[in-house]
């Protein structure tokens, strides 16, 4: 069997009154991040490994409780990491021993690069400091070759150009990869060229597997603002892009022992991402005032237009109540029943990313991100403001293609996520389904410092509500939390916790007390507008800690909400938590803050119902 399908989940419609679940096709936008590619006319021809149906028992599926997937992850079981690069004479690369403006080591790294992934047994390319003493090199975009290790000497720093690219560039001028990323690893040459195979056995570390090499991701990323398009909220945001390490179409990956200092930049110090087209998540015609949706891609005519529609396609069958039936007339829930764009489930597969620290993380980025992947364990991940490690596909906007592409592509299964401190940021774990129906996840061992909270489990909202049916809502099956999920409060006279939009719905009786008094004001006449802002931008907040969890899936400790796909709420077990607060201020009514806080427990910053964002 190609190795590819043993890590593929499709959704499929069958004939026959059948529904067809696939084992996932591997591979991860930012919640708010949507990677830049170069500017390529779009192919059509997009190679996708076939798959045989195998359908599930028909009473089975009718006797679901909901219209969405509740298992737990079937596929192959082919663990994380395992390193197959072996070197008894690595290549090795001194630092210029004089650093200028004019330096950029990106063509010395990528000539050592090319010629270690020809070595029999692979490669491994050490950087060092040069004799002189200049620790430094600069790095333009390294897309990163199969069967290579680089070894980086803990007292180098790896500038990325960012800015210097403007003024003195490398390669193309208008290439902007060169100045946003350092290393990715499996990303193709445009939307229009996607790699026929992935990267496979990759590895950047340290020398010293006790102490972290260093990624300067701040100098040549000085903070830009401008208004954001695109995502959740708007106004004047840092709108600089700085992304260390990108893996996208890759197997057997790791990424360990590094400190990255960024610059409050708008995007995850390393991100795992799906490498796709781009084009439509969902196949539907959507110029018309009403979406249509396909069996197949709608093609584009010569001239550029997108009507008529491509007669090839074929809009698939509803009944007269607009239900999708297959031939039979047997009604298919739209998550099961629209077909999606499979190259958007090229993500990453077996990896470990250990050990990383980031300073000045944006608000709504920080350290690690998985946008979709399996099997990957991340370990001992530090972050200063922003978010220690996020699980979450694509930005949840109604045209969001990542959430398009349905509950299977671009999702997350086999996660491993432990031991992470963050301190004056949003969360330290966030886990957000959005569309994806995410499987064996588990988290353990959070430490929170003055921060929002130290893990926050979202559900999928979407502004269109139920309206767009390609945006099902998803959910995570056989979410394990343990250990100690700490939250502590150090800061009592200003407000340090870096958060955004959601969890402003959920401020401490003491924070509303402070933020009124602040300002002038009572606790029934605040609003979001009196508190401050960060260095992110207009839609990142300062505030204090709220609680240790924030199990924003369901309603309440005793409600759970509808767990349809339509809606999308879910249960998870928190009783093998030892869940600690440390410090937490108490407002003037309070004896003791909650552990935990649940979706109906959103309100506005003056108390009054959040009721409209509780069901969105």
């Amino acid at each position: 069997m190609n190795k590819d399908l043993a890590f593929t989940r499709l959704s499929v419609i069958v004939k026959n009154s059948l529904i067809c679940i696939f084992t996932m096709l591997c591979l991860s936008a930012c919640s708010d991040v949507e990677l830049e590619v170069e500017s390529e006319q779009i192919s059509e021809e997009i190679t996708v490994p076939e798959v045989p149906e195998v359908p599930n028992n028909d009473d089975e599926v009718e006797n679901r409780p909901t219209d969405t997937d509740l298992e737990a992850y079937v596929g192959a079981d082919i663990g994380y990491f395992e390193n197959k690069v072996f070197d008894n004479d690595p290549e090795i690369l001194f630092a210029e021993d004089v650093f200028s403006a004019d330096t950029n080591d990106s063509a010395r790294l990528k000539g050592a690069l090319n010629r270690a992934k020809n070595e029999d047994d692979g490669g491994v390319v050490i950087l060092r400091p040069s004799t002189s003493g200049n620790n430094r090199f600069s790095l333009a975009h390294i897309p990163v070759p199969s069967n290579v290790r680089i070894e980086i000497d803990p007292n180098v720093v790896l500038e990325m150009r960012g800015i210097k690219e403007d003024t003195n560039p490398t390669g193309n001028p208008s290439n902007k990869p060169n100045r946003q990323f350092l290393f990715s690893f499996g990303r193709s040459n445009g939307p229009n060229n996607l790699l026929d195979d992935r990267v496979v056995n990759v590895q950047v570390t340290s020398t010293d597997p006790t102490a972290n090499f260093t990624v300067d991701a701040k100098t040549n990323m000085p903070i830009s603002y401008g208004e954001m398009v695109g995502g959740n909220g708007g106004g004047q945001v840092n709108l600089t892009r700085a992304i260390p390490f990108g893996l996208f179409y890759v197997e057997n990956f790791s990424i360990s022992n590094v400190t990255i200092e960024d610059n409050h930049t708008e995007s995850v110090s390393v991100q795992m991402f799906a490498d796709a087209d781009y084009k439509d998540g969902a196949y539907a015609y959507r110029f018309g005032s009403k979406a249509v949706f396909l069996e197949d891609r709608y093609v584009q005519n010569d001239d550029g237009s997108n009507t008529p529609m491509n007669p090839e396609n074929i809009p698939l069958k509803m009944n007269d109540q607009d239900e999708f039936i297959d031939q039979t007339g047997k009604v298919i829930p739209d998550m099961f029943a629209i077909v999606r764009n499979p190259t958007y489930g090229r993500t990453p597969i077996k990896g470990s990313i250990k050990n990383i620290k980031a300073f000045n993380a944006h608000t709504g980025y920080g350290v690690v991100q998985v946008y979709g992947g399996d099997w990957i364990e991340i370990d001992n991940i530090e972050a200063f403001n922003g978010i220690g490690v996020r699980v979450e596909a694509g930005n949840g906007t109604d045209n969001d293609n990542f959430n398009r592409s349905g509950p299977y592509y671009s999702s997350m299964n086999k996660i491993k996520i432990s031991n992470v401190k963050v301190t004056n940021g949003f969360t330290g774990v966030w886990l957000k389904p959005h569309s994806k129906i995410m499987k064996d996840i588990s988290v353990e061992n959070i430490e929170a410092i003055d921060s929002g909270t130290a893990l926050l489990v979202g559900k999928g909202s979407f502004a269109c509500g139920t309206t767009c049916r390609d945006l099902t809502r998803g959910r995570i099956n056989n979410l394990k939390i343990s250990g100690d999920i700490i939250l502590r409060q150090t800061v009592f006279d200003e407000p340090v916790a870096e958060v955004g939009n959601v969890i402003t719905y959920l401020l401490s009786d003491w924070n509303r007390e402070h933020l009124a008094n602040k300002v002038g004001k009572t606790v029934t006449t605040i609003s979001r507008n009196d508190l401050e802002h960060n260095l992110s931008g207009e839609r990142w907040y300062l505030i204090f800690p709220t609680a240790p969890i924030l199990a924003l899936s369901q309603l309440s400790e005793n409600e759970i909400g509808d767990e349809s796909s339509k809606v999308g709420f879910y249960a998870v077990d928190y009783s093998q938590a030892n869940i600690i607060k440390d410090g937490l201020a108490l407002g003037a009514s309070e004896n003791e803050r909650p552990d935990i806080l649940y979706r109906g427990d959103m309100k506005l910053p003056n108390g009054n119902s959040a009721a409209d964002f509780i069901h969105k």
